[in-house]
């Protein structure tokens, strides 16, 4: 998690430990435990990271800072080799438990991401990868990653694999210019890294807040913070007595407020991050005042009160043995406790709160064993004497054993997917014809509702059903042929590739246009292009909608890109061979408004008036436009919460009137209610017709993660599409 995770508890005052951080740090890693399994009043737990991302940045500077003031010098091999010491050999041991609990509690499609997973971990770029997959880090559950908690690991490993080379820098810098004090080039520096990256973390997080999250350059302001209070050590030595009480207490009030009051989705980090942040660096402030050492500070020698003990501030809770035994073990309970969790959910369901707390004691006997029998013995044993360039050449192995354990992993125990060759004929925007996929539903799906889909009890959810097709565990495979046929492209591009299906040379041309959610809808628009010998047209693009709207996009790139194929596709549409009917959807995507990301109800109106300009302009130029209505969102990965669960189906529910809410469904409608010659198609009485959203609806999965439906479910809904196109066809005569 950080370098300095768990300094030995009871520390005495001789070596300047801070038995108060040992303490605060128990609380954060309790916190967190709690939130994870459910336990408590609790909900903001996840802000012990906060926590520990600055005593970590206070730690590791000031033990830099430290060694320049005593020796002249930073040793760079001395300090990786103590960072490897203390961090790689448990990390290790739980990626490969984590294999092992992939193996015999996590459902089979889950494994090669779990390989993909142990991988980005050992290469300390977990975070990354789960920001580009918009996961969640935030509570354990049967369908997020088994390693999910080590994005941290990668902040921290990432920050610390540049930090020292960065103040060692600073400083040789400020020798040679003859500065009196290097701490002052130091601070300055730390506060411009610390301002640009809040200010980065307030932007992102208004219109990214997953990314804003697990990013490094997001988080790396926190460490910074830490980094500046151990600059500023000896005037916080100086501080008085009161003022050290009272900046002790109102910090310890501001983490437990954040921890109390905190929630997932509630715009998290940005702004709200300044209170467990700010409240940590308060503590760290209060337990050094008074006379007191800081951490990494040389005067910190014998005759020195003993480390956050003294005064009347929260210290002495915190140096509490219970609070030092917990904070010891801390780095490994981190450790073990979310995959356990993880398999426990995937294993059992969602758990109790009583599961919760057994699966707790179970990671806390491991961090027991895990801290006396790996930790202890490499940084205390023998192998201490080793050379630090030794450390790093051994300590070398365990990453490189990590990357070599994921792909194996992959080879192993995971079927490789063979990749469809692009047709030589696929240009840029050339159109040709593939060979659909015959395909026959072996389950009724939608067609057991009957005519009226919100009365029918066959929608409501029920715990077990005779079969499941797909199997759940190939859910992720169960694709429109757009995908096995290279019309829809990896990646987001401008060019206006169309690919036809149906009729090849009937003149009623009909179009499908959108992104990935459009694309969900094209096995039933195959079949009815068959049996009504239409021409059927696909422009597909992933994360662009076919819209002219201002996205506010993690790069300009996506945005340039998505407006460029917008205009050609509309280019295409407008030619000699227009359309009889353009059918468009696409999922819900942040807006920006003068530069800045809007959020709430100014996101939905610009949303809204983004389609209905677009929509308009349209039937202006004689397309018939009808719009597909967006499907409900689910709050969990349906394929992998059914594999996890196929005896308690009722697990993998989501409220009707929140899936509903959170797709662009109701922009959607607002933007058509205004237009004359635009239709809103709406089938989602067949997605989800009941209160609750079903996962299996006559014996066929209905959607193969939380936004895109099965190919086979979507084929199931081919009558009504049919029926719905037939009359917008016939009023439009």
């Amino acid at each position: 998690m950080e370098t300095e995770f768990q300094p030995r508890a009871g520390t005495d005052s001789r070596r300047g430990r801070r038995t108060d951080l040992t303490g605060l740090r128990a609380l954060a890693i309790v916190a967190l435990l709690l939130t994870g399994a459910g336990i408590g009043f609790v909900p903001g737990g996840f802000v012990g990271i906060d926590v520990f991302f600055v005593i970590s940045g206070f730690l590791v500077t000031g033990s830099l800072v430290g060694e320049w003031r005593r020796t002249g010098r930073i040793s760079l091999l001395g300090f990786y080799a103590r960072r490897v010491r203390r961090l790689l050999p448990t990390a290790a041991l739980v990626l490969a438990a984590s294999l092992m609990l992939t193996l015999f509690c996590l459902p089979r499609g889950r494994w090669a991401e779990t390989g993909w997973d142990v991988l980005a971990s050992g290469l300390s770029v977990l975070n990354w990868r789960l920001a580009d997959q918009n996961a969640a880090a935030f509570v354990p559950d049967a369908a997020t990653s088994i390693l999910a908690h080590y994005w941290a690991l990668g902040v921290t490993g990432q920050v610390l694999l540049v930090w020292p080379v960065l103040l060692l820098g600073i400083a040789g810098w400020a020798v040679r210019h003859r500065a009196r004090d290097v701490r002052g080039p130091l601070l300055l520096t730390v506060g411009l890294v610390a301002v640009c990256s809040f200010a980065w973390s307030v932007q992102r997080t208004a219109g990214d807040p997953e990314r804003a999250f697990l990013g490094t350059t997001t988080r790396l302001w926190e460490l910074a913070l830490g980094a500046a209070l151990a600059l500023l050590g000896a005037r916080l030595t100086g501080l008085s007595h009161r003022l050290g009480t009272v900046l002790g207490w109102a910090g310890a009030a501001a983490v437990v407020g954040a921890v109390l009051v905190m929630r997932p989705g509630s715009g998290f980090p940005g702004y709200l991050a300044l209170l467990p942040a700010l409240g940590t660096a308060a503590i760290i402030a209060s337990g050094a005042a008074g006379g007191r050492a800081a951490a990494g500070d040389s005067t910190a020698g014998e005759g020195s009160a003993r480390p956050g003990t003294a005064g009347g501030g929260p210290h002495r809770i915190l140096a509490s043995r219970p609070l030092q035994a917990v904070g010891a073990h801390c780095y490994p309970l981190y450790l073990w406790y979310w995959p356990l969790l993880v398999a426990a959910h995937a294993r059992f369901g969602e758990l109790r709160p009583a599961a919760g707390a057994v699966v707790l004691g179970g990671a806390a006997l491991l961090a027991f064993l895990t801290h006396r029998y790996v930790e202890t013995p490499i940084r205390d044993g023998r192998r201490y004497a080793w050379s630090p360039s030794q450390v790093l050449r051994a300590g070398g192995l365990l990453p490189a054993a990590a990357v070599l354990g994921g792909l194996l992993f992959q080879l192993t125990v995971w079927p490789p997917v063979q990749p469809t060759p692009r047709s030589a004929a696929a240009s840029a925007s050339a159109r040709f014809t593939p060979t659909p996929t015959p395909a026959t539903p072996t389950a009724p799906g939608a067609a057991v509702l009957g005519r009226s889909p919100r009365d029918s009890r066959a929608g409501v959810p029920v715990d077990r059903v005779r079969s499941i097709t797909p199997n759940p565990q190939d859910a992720a495979q169960d694709l429109p042929d757009v995908y096995r046929h290279d019309c829809f492209p990896a990646a987001s591009g401008e060019n206006a590739r169309g690919c036809v299906y149906g009729d090849r040379t009937s003149t009623h041309t009909v179009v499908l246009a959108g992104d990935g959610h459009a694309a969900s809808w094209v096995p039933a628009l195959q079949s009815i292009a068959e049996a009504k010998r239409w021409r059927l047209v696909t422009y597909l693009n992933p994360n662009c909608p076919f819209l002219k709207l201002p996205l506010d996009a993690r790069d300009e790139r996506t945005v340039a890109t998505c407006a460029r194929w917008y205009d050609n596709v509309h280019a295409e549409l407008i030619g000699p061979e227009r359309p009889k009917l353009l059918l468009t959807t696409s999922s819900r995507y942040p807006m920006r408004r003068g530069g800045q990301a809007l959020t709430g109800a100014d996101a939905d109106e610009a949303l809204a008036e983004g389609m209905r300009r677009t929509w308009s302009g349209l039937t202006a130029a004689r397309i018939p436009t009808v719009v597909l209505r967006d499907v409900p969102i689910l709050g969990t990965n349906s394929g992998m919460c059914v594999s996890a669960n196929p005896k308690r189906l009722t697990r993998c529910v989501t409220g009707r009137s929140a899936a509903l809410a959170t797709g662009a469904g109701a922009a959607q409608a607002a933007a058509v209610d205004k237009l004359d010659r635009v239709s809103l198609l709406d089938l989602n009485g067949a997605i989800c017709p009941a209160r609750e959203c079903a996962p299996v609806i006559g014996g066929v999965l209905v959607y193969r993660d939380s936004q895109h439906l099965t190919a086979t479910y979507a084929r199931t809904l081919t009558p009504r599409l049919r029926g719905a196109l037939d009359r917008i066809l016939r009023s439009a005569q």
